[in-house]
């Protein structure tokens, strides 16, 4: 049953992945049948959750779009009708030049952030940035070699179905999705829930690994955000720059633009989500 669970290769280079799983094996068989339970119950939970939260979120943003859409129909109608077009776009040119304003300065403000936190508190605040980087290339890929520009990437997890059923299987509905990012995630704060629970009947001397995953929760939330915006970017590249291929496995046939719009949309509503990881309403 334990190892039914967890599969990792028989042949692992590191010896501290070997001690790991070694001893999160010894402290799973001593965990009582009844918190296995409970644990896979809260999991299966979690991803319906996720799912729901990212679904609620798209909504919520197109309602946005709609209502500001609206709102801005009716405030250039009503300058047409009072003969203003020209003033009235001006003003609203103004104002945009003033949101690109004030979201470079409050980008600035965050740059400066990180580095007085890199500064200050590098113990802390390196492996947070780290685990986000590392985040993203492992939703996003790392794979150039048949890349025509420096940011189109394959590999990352929605290229696993090429892993999973080879080539034939690739642009499969599961990975280039949100349902891939809802999974990882959830595997990601399902492995956090599963440490909390084994923590206890750990070795006396374990790794630290353990320790850090109970204690700094923030590792958790910076690795599955990177990893979820990882995934989003490459779901638009291939929407778009990259959007010559069709999903393998869609149930009914569409032009090759709606494909597109398939992964643009699910790139967006997974953008949308990025800073909801491990918020669970």
């Amino acid at each position: 049953m334990e190892k039914s669970l967890i599969i990792i290769p028989q042949k692992v280079d590191s010896s501290k992945a070997k001690n790991l799983y070694k001893e999160f094996l010894f402290a799973w068989k001593k965990t009582g049948k009844k918190e296995k339970i409970q644990w896979s119950i809260d999991s299966t939970k979690l991803f319906g959750k996720v799912i729901l939260r990212r679904g609620r979120g798209f909504v919520e943003f197109i309602q946005y779009l709609t209502k500001n859409f609206g709102i801005e129909l009716f405030e250039f109608g009503k300058s047409a009708y009072e003969k203003r077009v020209i003033s009235h776009l001006q003003n609203r040119s103004s104002k945009l030049i003033e949101g690109i304003k004030n979201g470079l300065k409050h980008s600035r403000v965050v740059i400066k952030n990180i580095l007085n936190l890199l500064k200050n508190k590098p113990e802390e605040t390196g492996p947070v940035i780290l685990l986000g980087i590392l985040g993203f290339f492992v939703g996003a890929g790392i794979d150039r070699s048949d890349a025509k520009t420096w940011y189109d990437l394959d590999g990352g997890v929605p290229d696993l179905d090429i892993a999973v059923g080879g080539l034939g299987n690739h642009r499969s509905v599961f990975f280039h999705s949100i349902i891939s990012a809802a999974v990882l995630e959830t595997m990601v704060f399902s492995m956090v829930n599963a440490t909390k629970i084994i923590h206890s009947n750990l070795p006396e001397k374990h790794d630290s690994f353990w320790d850090n995953i109970v204690n700094k929760t923030d590792w958790a939330t910076a690795f599955a955000s990177g990893a979820c915006t990882g995934i989003a970017y490459h779901l638009l590249i291939d929407g778009t720059i990259d959007g010559r291929k069709a999903l393998t496995d869609f149930p009914f046939s569409m032009p090759m633009e709606g494909h597109n719009a398939f992964f643009v949309t699910n790139a967006i509503i997974e953008g949308i989500d990025i800073t909801k990881k491990g918020k669970i309403d």
